[in-house]
């Protein structure tokens, strides 16, 4: 780790060559979703990555039981939300809402359909591990002493415009306001240049999911200036897996996220 002599930001180097990234296998491992300014201009980043900026971000990870957790952790929330609508008919059956969600569950396995806590095999099918080794340079480590108290000063008025006084802390940087996240991320995209003269390539932090016994918990944000200029990007592929049902991995995470897969 190094302190950059000119923004002030904490940087890190590289991850090892291997990092990690699960995607579908239609798409590649270098596609994720491009995102634009809205038609009149303005961003709208409420259904973005924590760390996108306009353009596209690639995430990895440093091990494959936190992309799994990464990967389905949404997939929790989506089910919880499922599960949640469901209490006011529970309530007027006069029973718990964790005795009808058994009952809803179990109709849905009988009856072979789309169950809310179920992935469908083609859902495991249809991705791989993908090992990504990226080119040297610096990235900047989002929640360091040194990062927040640089970007305090560097932004703000831009954050007091977001209602933050006082500076930020760690929870602005892995809460869910994309307003905040998003802002930094196109800051520090767009705006830095570092001591030596380099853009940083993105931003290292930690999973909001936590580090899981076995894992690291720790992530990549990468911004694809280069594809994004119509260029070829130098990040190199060097390895691709199948999903197994079998994986240990898979498994873990899917304990953890009480979601299960055909």
């Amino acid at each position: 780790m190094t302190v950059c002599s000119v923004s002030g930001l904490e940087l890190v180097d590289n991850p090892a060559p291997g990092s990690y990234r699960i995607a579908r296998t239609s798409f590649g491992a270098l596609s994720p979703v491009i995102r634009e300014p809205e038609p009149d201009g303005s961003l709208d980043p409420a259904g973005w990555g924590r760390y996108d900026t306009v353009g596209r971000t690639l995430y990895s990870t440093n091990d494959r039981l936190t992309s799994f957790m990464e990967l389905l952790a949404p997939y929790r929330t989506e089910i919880n939300g499922s599960r949640r609508a469901l209490q006011k008919d529970a309530e007027a059956m006069g029973i718990s809402l964790d005795d009808y969600w058994a009952m809803v569950v179990t109709d849905w396995d009988q009856g072979g359909t789309m169950r809310a806590r179920w992935l469908p095999k083609a859902w495991r099918e249809g991705r791989a591990i993908y090992r990504l080794d990226y080119m040297p340079g610096w990235w900047v480590d989002i929640t360091s002493t040194s990062t927040l108290t640089a970007l305090s000063t560097h932004l703000e008025e831009e954050l007091t415009t977001l209602g933050i006084d006082g500076g930020l802390t760690v929870a602005h940087l892995t809460g869910d306001d994309r307003a905040i996240t998003t802002m930094i991320a196109g800051w520090l995209r767009d705006t830095v240049t570092l001591f030596d003269g380099t853009q940083p390539l993105g931003i290292r932090f930690t999973s909001k999911h936590g580090h899981p016994a076995g894992g690291t918990g720790t992530c990549w944000a990468y911004w694809m200036r280069a594809t994004d200029a119509g260029v070829d990007e130098p990040i190199k592929i060097i390895n691709e897996t199948a999903i197994d049902e079998t994986d240990e991995d898979l498994k873990e995470a899917q304990a953890f996220c009480r979601i299960q897969t055909r």
